[in-house]
């Protein structure tokens, strides 16, 4: 499977920003970046899809927690994580709130 985010259609900044990711290799870890400067986050395990059968999945839900702050609309939000030997990194621009 790998790792991957679930992002919404908009990041709109000045607000809370809560994603999902999903991954088959063990707890993500990684940073949540605009303009190069990290922002604090949470990685939170949410436990297994809705559809699977909990006790044969390795796929595990995880939920990435941030705050985005004003002033950075019209940038883009760039999130690297890593699970296992897999990696995402995705650039999304950010809207305004």
């Amino acid at each position: 499977m790998s790792i991957e985010i679930n992002f919404p259609d908009k990041i709109l900044a000045g607000v809370n920003q809560s994603y999902t990711m999903t991954t088959d290799e063990g707890a993500p870890s990684g940073k949540v970046e605009v303009e190069g400067k990290e922002l604090p986050h949470r990685v939170i395990p949410l436990g297994a899809p809705k559809d699977a059968l909990v006790s044969t999945t390795p796929v595990m839900k995880y939920k990435v927690s941030f705050f985005l702050p004003d002033g950075t609309q019209g940038k883009d939000l760039v999130m690297r994580f890593q699970a296992g030997a897999s990696q995402v990194e995705e650039k999304k621009p950010i809207t305004e709130s």
